[in-house]
């Protein structure tokens, strides 16, 4: 392992666990939990169930290196394209998830994975081989899934560093998540319109969100300290 930071200051601040809410549609509401904990900061009110930590993939190493990754869990799987720092958020997850990043260059950059469960680092694997591939998983999953039949991906691209609370939905169910920019959100196991609502935490500058959908970007927003993004 090299002797240089694997974790840098744009690694993950904050990781919630991850909050199902049935019914959000288009709502904005104050999600809490089986407490009574209000996590988001909607106005109005949808209520649920607290489920297992959130389960954040990080992408490090030296900034600027390019990467293709593939992520999957039981139901489906995902290709990334970007370069590092990223972390990757599979909201909706059916576990086992794996994680496979390569090096798109030709060269010693430090290139490595990082999986938190919540705020605890569970697992790390790096290389500094030219093309060099790395991979990390929660547990042994024994099939990579068909690619995701509705890919829905809301890409957090500034300010960066910042600490965000997000409400993902269709018009069915709701997700609250949260990450630090860059963040990339998969949302999976939805169908129809979807939006999100995001909060800053800690107001370091406007947001850019793209979101994503089959590989089109359908939607942009930017603003401060909150700003909602909705599918046409």
């Amino acid at each position: 392992m090299s002797s240089r930071t694997l974790t840098p200051a744009l690694a993950i601040l904050f990781a919630a666990g991850c909050l199902f809410v049935s019914a959000c549609g288009n709502n904005s509401g104050c999600v809490t939990t089986q407490s009574g904990t209000s996590l988001g900061g909607f106005g109005g009110c949808v209520t649920g169930d607290v489920v297992s930590p959130q389960t954040t993939f990080q992408i490090l190493g030296d900034v600027g290196t390019p990467f293709t990754a593939l992520i999957s869990d039981t139901k489906a799987s995902y290709v990334i394209n970007g370069t590092v720092p990223l972390s990757v958020v599979l909201v909706n997850e059916h576990p086992p998830i794996r994680m496979d990043a390569t090096k798109t260059a030709n060269d010693s950059a430090l290139l490595s994975l990082e999986i938190l469960l919540g705020t605890k680092i569970r697992q790390i694997a790096s290389t500094e081989a030219p093309f060099g591939t790395v991979s990390v998983q929660t547990n042994t999953l024994t099939a990579i899934a068909p690619a995701a039949g509705y890919d829905v991906r809301f890409f957090v691209k500034a300010p960066l560093g910042e600490l965000f609370e997000a409400l993902l939905e269709d018009t069915s169910n709701g997700f609250e998540t949260a990450a630090t920019v860059p963040a990339l959100l998969l949302l999976e196991g939805v169908s129809g319109r979807v939006d999100g609502q995001f909060q800053q935490l800690t107001n370091l500058g406007s947001f850019d969100i793209d979101l994503i959908i089959n590989g089109a970007v359908v939607a942009h927003a930017s603003g401060a300290p909150n700003i909602t993004i909705k599918s046409p």
